[in-house]
């Protein structure tokens, strides 16, 4: 049981963390946006089949604060809605590119305003509280979350499209010329797909999709693994780890004698599951089309 000195040191934890948010969230509200209203945007931004129930259903929110919010998006031109083709009562709503240049803009906000933060402290103390913050969203998510892995439904491509376009801005800045490279590749694989020859795996959080992997025949020999994905509060869970046994083991049932995958070099946490799983790089591309200094990598592993 819980002793109230350990109950005094969780409410003194809070407070600082509170604080803390209050700091980051700060750049947000003087933006002139909500805390909640960027919230809602980060729900649209993940599929191009969001609708108002699923949006309230998600994150709990009151339905005519939800109706005022999206009529202020569909105003200010963020998103547009389209009607569905077999119901016509329900409309989806999609992020513009507007909209989408608008989401990017506020992650940078908060990027800056954790950047001063954490600048504050030395480098080995920097290190070591974020350490600790990521031990103890561990700790507390394997005690609380649900994960399933699961194949792939049609819904989810938008969410694979919409997740590597939006993370791979905030996280690396890659360019509009990323983007639609990520829309034809995704695409390629969904129009080709075979399930004896491919597959694509969800994981999922509390019934929501939180990363990707996906393994797509190249030749008779040959699979690549594409769309690695995991959202930031499912890394280093081992979560990635558990995804790429699953491409491995199912290359292996297909009698794949070699994968490959491309990746890029500022994916730090990505290349150290392709070294632990015995990938290897065999050569890189600069690709200055996708972002100042990218330079993609190919790895290879021998089945």
């Amino acid at each position: 049981m819980i002793s109230a000195d350990q109950i005094a040191d969780v409410q003194g934890f809070n407070k600082v963390y509170l604080n803390l948010c209050k700091q980051i969230d700060n750049g947000i509200l003087e933006s002139g946006y909500s805390l909640t209203e960027k919230d809602v945007l980060l729900e649209i931004s993940k599929t191009e089949r969001c609708t108002a129930n699923i949006l309230i259903g998600q994150l709990g929110i009151d339905r005519s604060y939800m109706s005022r919010m999206i009529a202020r998006f569909e105003k200010e031109g963020l998103i547009e809605k389209t009607p569905s083709s077999t119901d016509s009562r329900v409309k989806y709503i999609k992020m513009t590119n507007k909209g989408r240049q608008e989401f990017n803009h506020l992650s940078d906000i908060q990027n800056v305003h954790i950047s001063r933060i954490f600048e504050k402290l030395p480098e080995e103390t920097r290190k070591e509280v974020i350490s600790a913050m990521i031990m103890i969203r561990n700790r507390l998510s394997d005690a609380n979350d649900t994960l399933t892995i699961r194949p792939f439904k049609q819904s989810d491509i938008e969410y694979v499209i919409s997740r590597h376009k939006t993370l791979y801005y905030a996280e690396r800045h890659l360019s509009d010329v990323f983007s639609a490279y990520v829309d034809q590749i995704v695409y390629r694989f969904v129009s080709n797909y075979n399930p004896d020859t491919d597959c694509l795996n969800i994981l999922e959080c509390n019934g929501v999709p939180a990363g990707s992997i996906a393994v797509a025949r190249e030749s008779d020999e040959t699979a690549q693994i594409r769309f690695f994905m995991l959202e930031p509060e499912m890394r280093r869970r081992g979560y990635g780890n558990h995804l790429m046994d699953l491409a491995l083991e199912f290359c292996r049932e297909k009698k794949y004698k070699k994968i490959f995958l491309l990746t890029i070099t500022a994916q730090v946490v990505a290349r150290h599951v392709y070294e632990s799983h015995g990938f290897y790089r065999v050569s890189g591309q600069d690709k200055p089309e996708w972002g100042e200094g990218v330079v993609e990598e190919r790895w290879e592993k021998d089945l």
